[in-house]
C-alpha cells in the first residue's frame, strides 16, 4: 500500500481503534488482544487531533498516532532511550496511539525504538522536542533580597554549555542557584531586587515569562493590612492585628488560636468579613469608615482567568488539622440587606444559607496536619476553582459574576471533611485578585 492510500484511510483507521477502545470497554474482554509475530513497519506519524498532517517530531507529553502495518508485533516502544506507556486498547495492527514521555532521556538519538516479541528492535526517525521552561508558580511571592526564592515548574534545565537564566523585573540575571531540577529551581534574592513584576526563565529549549505569578505583586490588592487601600475589615469580630516586625511586609491579620473540633465547628474568631453592606440599617463602619465594595476598586470582569491569593504563615507551634479555610464573595445586592450580615448566608440554602459559589482551602487533608515550618507561602486559589458549597459539595449554579465581587468573607469552617481536634493559628496578608492564565 503506497503512502497516498494509507494517508486517506487514516480517519477510519482511527475510528476503528476508538470503536475497539469501546468495545473492549462494554465486554471487559481485554484478554483478546494478542500480539502479533514479525516486526512493525511505520509508514508516518500524525496526531488524533489532526489526522490529515504528517508530523517528524513533537513536544514530550503529547499525543501520536503511528500509522503502519503489523504494529501490534510491538511489546516495547522507546523514545530516544525512555521507555513510553503502551495500552492495548489503542493498538490496532495499523494504528499505535500512545503519548510522547515526559522523562528526559539520557541521551537524545532522535529516533523511535520497537522492539518486538522476540526481542528485535525496528527504528524510525522522530524528534522529540523538548519544552522552553513552563512556569508555575513561586513557594512565596513576596521576599526581601537575601531571602531564598524557589519558582515551581517543569523543563526549569540547567546545562554547563547552555545555562539556566533567570531575569527579575529589574532585569536584574541569575545564574547560581541554591538547588536545581526539573521541576524546581531557588536561588538568592539579590541586592536591591525589589521591583515588582513578571520573571523570566531562560533555558536551552527557550524562555517563558511568568503569567501564573508576579514577584513581589501589587496588582489588585484587596488589603494588605497596612493601610494601602481603603478595604479594610468590617464588624464587630475583625481579627487582631500584630506587630509589622513580625510580618512578611507589615501588618497582617491573624486567626486563631482557639479551639476547633473535627469538624471546625462555628467559631467567630476564625472568621475575617470584609462587608459592605448595613446592620439594622447603619453602614458595617466598624474599624473606619463605610466598607468599600471590592468590585469597585478592581476590575472582575476577567474573573474566570483571575485568581484569589494571600500570603499565609501557619507556626509549627500551632498546625492546622481540621476545617476548610472558605472564601467567599458576595454580590452588592446581597450586601444592600440586613441578611448579609446574618451569617447563615454561608451556609447551604438548606441551612438558610445562599449556596454561594466559594472556595476551599484545606491543605491539612493530604497528611492529616499542616503548617508552613513557621515561613510564609503563598496561597493561590483561581477563581475558576470556586464551585463548591459550605459542606465542600459542588454548586449547582455558580453565583460568581462582575458584579458579585462586592464583599469578602475567609472563614475556616465547615467543608465537609472531618480532621482532627485542634488549635490553629493562621497569619494573612497582601489579600489579592490578580490575573491568572
Amino acid at each position: 500500500m503506497n503512502t497516498r492510500n494509507m494517508f486517506k484511510i487514516t480517519a477510519s483507521l482511527m475510528l476503528s481503534v476508538f470503536a475497539a477502545v469501546a468495545f473492549v470497554a462494554c465486554e471487559d474482554e481485554p484478554d483478546k488482544y494478542e500480539v502479533a509475530s514479525g516486526s512493525p513497519e511505520v509508514i508516518y506519524i500524525t496526531t488524533p487531533a489532526n489526522s490529515d498532517s504528517l508530523i517528524t517530531e513533537a513536544f514530550m507529553g503529547k499525543l501520536v498516532v503511528l500509522i503502519g502495518n503489523n504494529l501490534r508485533s510491538i511489546t516495547k516502544l522507546y523514545f530516544n532511550d525512555v521507555e513510553a506507556v503502551l495500552n492495548s486498547s489503542l493498538i490496532t495492527d495499523h494504528t499505535l496511539i500512545c503519548t510522547v514521555p515526559n522523562d528526559l532521556p539520557s541521551h537524545s538519538s532522535n529516533i523511535i525504538y520497537m522492539v518486538n516479541s522476540c526481542g528485535d528492535t525496528t527504528k524510525y526517525d522522530f524528534v522529540v522536542r523538548i519544552p522552553a521552561p513552563v512556569l508555575n508558580s513561586m513557594t512565596c511571592e513576596m521576599l526581601k533580597p537575601g531571602e531564598i526564592a524557589t519558582i515551581n515548574g517543569d523543563y526549569l534545565l540547567d546545562y554547563e554549555d547552555s545555562p539556566l537564566t533567570i531575569v527579575m523585573p529589574d532585569g536584574t540575571t541569575i545564574t547560581e542557584f541554591k538547588s536545581c531540577t526539573k521541576t524546581a529551581v531557588s536561588f538568592v534574592v539579590p541586592d536591591g531586587c525589589t521591583q515588582a513584576g513578571a520573571i523570566t526563565v531562560t533555558s536551552k529549549y527557550g524562555a517563558t515569562k511568568s503569567t501564573r505569578f508576579n514577584f513581589n505583586d501589587d496588582r489588585g490588592l484587596i488589603t494588605d493590612f497596612d493601610g494601602t487601600t481603603d478595604i479594610v475589615p468590617q464588624g464587630w469580630n475583625v481579627p487582631k492585628y500584630q506587630s509589622e516586625d513580625e510580618g512578611i511586609t507589615g501588618k497582617y491579620a491573624i486567626l486563631g488560636p482557639e479551639d476547633l473540633d473535627e469538624n471546625a465547628s462555628w467559631n467567630e474568631n476564625y472568621k475575617l468579613p470584609f462587608w459592605c453592606g448595613t446592620w439594622n440599617g447603619n453602614p458595617m463602619g466598624i474599624t473606619s469608615g463605610v466598607g468599600v465594595p471590592i468590585c469597585n476598586v478592581i476590575d472582575f470582569t476577567d474573573w474566570k482567568n483571575m485568581a484569589f491569593k494571600f500570603e499565609l504563615c501557619v507556626p509549627k507551634s500551632n498546625p492546622w488539622m481540621a476545617g476548610a479555610l472558605q472564601v467567599v464573595f458576595a454580590s452588592a445586592a446581597d450586601c444592600a440587606n440586613d441578611t448579609w450580615q446574618n451569617n447563615t448566608y454561608i451556609q447551604t440554602s438548606a441551612n438558610g444559607g445562599k449556596d454561594l459559589s466559594r472556595g476551599i482551602y484545606r491543605p491539612w487533608e493530604a497528611t492529616g496536619s499542616f503548617d508552613t515550618n513557621d515561613e510564609w507561602i503563598t496561597v493561590t486559589i483561581p477563581f475558576s476553582e470556586f464551585v463548591y458549597n459550605y459542606d465542600g459539595s459542588k454548586v449547582t449554579a455558580q453565583t460568581l459574576e462582575p458584579d458579585a465581587f462586592a464583599s469578602l468573607i475567609l472563614w475556616v469552617n465547615g467543608g465537609g471533611v472531618a480532621g482532627t481536634a485542634c488549635a490553629p493559628i493562621l497569619k494573612l496578608d497582601n489579600l489579592r485578585a490578580v490575573p491568572y492564565k
